[in-house]
């Protein structure tokens, strides 16, 4: 079945390793795909490549105050790991049908297996996963007294990964693009995306007419000027630009900046409960964002992300698939800890 993308237009090609592989369950989710969007999808590739980490959430009750210091003793009950960071983002677009495969680098520790684990249960291919004995792979653990978050712990390291390494993921890189309909570059800072794999990337796209959905944070912004879609949230906005934004204008301004100075063809500036601003060259658009209670934004921003990128290359153009980006990240926040959207919930009001 041929797979049409708006302006990119890539046309589905058989899978090869390192990113052979269809459950179906994935069949069946694309199957509601099909149904629910007016136009023709088809199975759809998507390469993720960026920061991995392993999220790990522990609840349990406080009952005391320890003796040696006045600091809460939490009694922890259950413990959940997840895969976060870029493999977050691998998790949504298998949660909506879409066969994905990630390039990373990450530790040769505990938390590394525990990953690699999560990827296999999860269906996401992981050949392009590299460990690297000298890296520690990013852990962030969140510690909860029932439902009241206490404290976040982080393990990780900021610096590039090694040369070796970098050569690495760039041959894996090269690899998996010749199947992809779409890359995502899903950028932490935590040194997996350096400067040279990123334009060794880019280039590879341009050359085959991929496009690319970029999730920034602070570094390598002017990287990535000229790609499909960059999608900055109003912290890291205000980063940018080295100015406060505040109110709706002052948000559409900011859009417009990024706009000419990034010069995408799609800017996604994200507001949490203000929604989202699409701007290009042909409109500047604001969709509002479905009103929650009790938000949790822990990995909205990987989900918004993801469901742009599968949305899109499924037929729909940008700011559909923008408002279906939106509602997504409605539905990830209605819930605590980090969770996943499915096209039927998407479509459940239609």
């Amino acid at each position: 079945m041929n797979l049409k993308c708006n302006h990119y237009s890539p046309v589905f090609k058989s899978f090869s390793p390192p990113f052979r592989f269809f459950l179906p369950a994935a069949c069946y989710k694309l199957s509601l795909m099909n149904k629910a969007s007016p136009k023709k999808s088809g199975n759809i590739q998507i390469c993720v490549i960026g920061d991995v980490m392993l999220d790990v959430f522990a609840y349990g009750t406080v009952n005391r105050i320890s003796p040696e210091a006045p600091v809460p003793v939490l009694d922890i009950e259950t413990e959940t790991f997840h895969p976060g960071g870029a493999l977050n983002v691998c998790n949504n677009l298998i949660a909506l049908g879409v066969n994905t495969g990630i390039i990373s680098a990450y530790g040769d520790d505990f938390e590394g297996f525990r990953l690699e684990e999560l990827c296999e249960r999860a269906g996401i291919d992981n050949k392009g996963l590299i460990r690297d004995a000298d890296r520690v792979t990013t852990c962030k653990t969140r510690f909860f007294d029932k439902d009241e978050a206490l404290i976040r712990t982080d393990r990780e390291q900021r610096v590039a990964v090694s040369p070796e390494t970098e050569q690495k993921l760039e041959s894996a890189m090269r690899r998996a693009l010749p199947s992809a309909d779409a890359c995502i570059l899903q950028d932490y800072n935590k040194g997996v995306l350096t400067p040279e794999l990123i334009k060794a990337t880019l280039s590879e796209a341009k050359k085959r007419n991929i496009p690319v959905f970029v999730d920034p944070k602070f570094e390598n912004l002017e990287q990535y000027t000229g790609t499909f879609v960059i999608k900055p949230n109003l912290h890291e906005a205000e980063y940018i630009l080295k100015r406060r934004i505040r109110g709706m204008e002052a948000a559409k301004n900011a859009a417009e900046t990024l706009f000419s100075t990034l010069s995408p063809r799609h800017i996604l500036l994200t507001m949490g409960a203000d929604g989202m601003i699409l701007k290009d060259a042909g409109r500047l658009l604001h969709i509002p964002a479905r009103r929650i209670e009790k938000a949790d934004i822990t990995g909205a921003g990987d989900t918004v992300i993801a469901t742009l990128a599968a949305y899109y290359c499924s037929g729909m153009d940008m700011e559909e698939s923008a408002e279906k980006a939106n509602l997504a990240a409605a539905e990830v926040c209605a819930h605590p800890g980090v969770s996943t959207v499915t096209v039927k919930t998407l479509h459940k009001d239609r």
